[in-house]
């Protein structure tokens, strides 16, 4: 997965504690009112926002208990958890075997599924995954070249530093870079405006994104949707995961358990997420 990692972590206060988050060091959490103690959390700025929905609920059960969550991208968690530096790491992408140090977990949250969707007066509607890629690479410029009108192509994408965009270039174009004359928007609803505006358009946005005034196309003649993502049969997705470690406050794993709970995959569904965990 490619991101622009910040040189300095961003730290999100979600107790109001203006702290910067310490070394992670076990510490007996449970008290005879509940759980207490502090947590402090750093990686993807893709999760970020999602976990602060998910804390604020977290705290509202356990006022005893501090949140610290800093952005600075998926390495950033990766490397937070390796050194023990915070409690619970964010990645919004597959750990390669190397990045796995002994004593370290991994838990799926939520599944990030990327629809396409295009004008609604396009007759095209199904790519193959070599169809899409050759779209955005610049090799298929023409509407008429996969089944659709004489209508040149303007490919429609997200401004570099979107985890969505990070996660379209890994899965679609092998992390390539895409055709010099895309046309580059900074949000989801700027993406979903711009294609529901133009005709020739093409775009991408997180399922959760999607709106009334696009067309979303199958890829490989299967949809995008909840079901699809969890049996794979649908590949443009990545996992939202939260990492543990050895050094990691025993606090950690509760929150964890919280996340994955029917409560919290209730929260990752509201937030416009694919759960990994039944909502029942």
């Amino acid at each position: 997965m490619r991101f622009s990692f910040l040189a300095i972590l961003v730290l999100v206060m979600v107790a109001g504690c203006s702290a910067s988050p310490s070394p992670a060091t076990p510490t007996a959490d449970p008290t005879p009112n509940g759980l207490s103690g502090r947590l402090a959390f750093a990686g993807s700025t893709t999760i970020q926002p999602l976990i602060e929905q998910l804390a604020e609920e977290f705290r509202n059960r356990h006022p005893n208990v501090e949140l610290e969550i800093a952005a600075g991208g998926s390495v950033v968690g990766i490397n937070a958890i390796q050194d023990g530096q915070v409690d619970i790491g964010m990645v919004s992408r597959e750990l390669r075997p190397e990045e796995m140090r002994e004593g370290m977990e991994n838990f799926q949250i939520a599944i990030d599924v990327i629809a396409i969707i295009v004008h609604p007066t396009n007759p095209v509607q199904n790519l193959t995954a070599e169809q899409l890629r050759g779209i955005y690479r610049g090799e298929i410029t023409n509407w008429s070249e996969v089944g659709g009108p004489d209508l040149s192509i303007l490919p429609v994408i997200r401004e570099i530093s979107s985890g969505t965009r990070g996660a379209f270039d890994e899965i679609v174009l092998d992390d390539e870079e895409p055709v010099a004359n895309a046309d580059t928007q900074v949000t989801a609803g700027e993406v979903e405006a711009r294609v529901a505006s133009t005709p020739e358009a093409i775009g991408y946005v997180g399922f959760g994104n999607i709106g009334d005034g696009v067309q979303v196309i199958a890829i490989n003649n299967v949809n995008p949707s909840p079901e699809t993502a969890q049996d794979n049969s649908y590949q443009l997705k990545r996992p939202l995961q939260l990492l543990i470690g050895p050094l990691s406050r025993p606090l950690a794993r509760s929150f964890v358990d919280f996340v994955l709970s029917s409560e919290g995959q209730q929260i990752v569904v509201r937030d416009g997420w694919v759960p990994t965990a039944t909502t029942e």
